[in-house]
């Protein structure tokens, strides 16, 4: 039987609105915390502060934190979502083979996002600390080179866009997402919440089009990277069995975005090209 190989990428390193109008309607968003985390208590607090931000916005937040994220439940929720977050491990249950999918009570691969996943409101994805999803894993030994880095981030993002999402944000840096939804909040572009978001311990070493045929040929991806060094405890674990180590990091690949660089997540919607 083959084994599933899930890991977790972390580093060390209001008041509720309330409508003035009756009849406005709320903006929605999901929240997924997935399986198997070693910090489940430390995660729920690192999402439910995002999720107190989307709801001083006006946002319905569905909450499916494990093991209350059942699939099916999570997919119908998801139908005029705007926002849909995961934070869990990453998986090789890619399209392509890979990193992509989500590890939640039922492993979903990608395919099945793909399939089964339907957006109305043209969302934008976050992965917040998820393995592969801006680049780096939390097995990495040696520097996996920025041509890896960019078809993790692909496989992790694509499933979502044949879905139906149009922007997609991954953030390696604890409470990296939430600082990126302030700024998005704010009324600024996609394409400049990653330069913002990667210019202080980051630099960006990839902007370009995505290139495949399965995303609109103006998308582009773009991922930060950061030099490495020092010490770091990595994680990873395989059929949901944990094993930590302690090595010395190497060149990491830690924010990274793809879709219309114009995006604006106020607007929910992409620019006029």
């Amino acid at each position: 039987m083959k084994a599933i190989v899930v890991c977790l990428f972390g580093i060390c390193v209001f008041q509720k609105f309330n409508a003035q109008v009756s009849n406005v309607s709320k903006k929605e968003a999901v929240c997924i915390i997935g399986k198997d985390l070693l910090n489940q208590k430390d995660v729920e607090a690192e999402i439910n502060k995002i999720v107190r931000l989307l709801e001083s916005k006006n946002y319905k937040v569905h909450k499916f934190y494990h093991p209350n994220d059942n699939w099916d439940e999570i997919k119908e929720a998801s139908l005029n979502a705007s926002i849909f977050l995961y934070r869990g491990h990453g998986t090789n249950l890619g399209i392509d083979g890979g990193f992509g999918g989500l590890s939640i009570y039922e492993s979903v691969t990608g395919k099945q996002i793909a399939s089964e996943l339907k957006f109305n409101q043209s969302p934008i994805v976050l992965f917040p600390s998820v393995c592969g999803g801006s680049g780096s894993s939390a097995g990495d030994e040696t520097d996996i080179g920025i041509s890896e880095a960019r078809n993790r981030v692909l496989g992790s993002a694509l499933p979502f866009f044949m879905a139906g999402a149009k922007a997609y944000y991954g953030n390696n840096y604890h409470d990296g997402v939430f600082k990126f939804l302030e700024l998005m909040f704010t009324g600024i572009t996609l394409g400049e919440a990653f330069d913002i978001t990667g210019s202080k311990w980051n630099t960006p070493e990839l902007n370009q089009r995505v290139n495949d045929k399965r995303v609109n040929s103006f998308y582009k991806i773009g991922i930060s990277t950061s030099k490495g060094g020092g010490t770091a405890v990595i994680t990873t674990t395989t059929n949901g069995v944990s094993d930590s180590r302690t090595m010395i990091s190497p060149k990491g690949y830690d924010i990274a975005f793809m879709g219309d660089t114009e995006y604006r997540i106020v607007e929910n919607q992409l620019s006029k090209k």
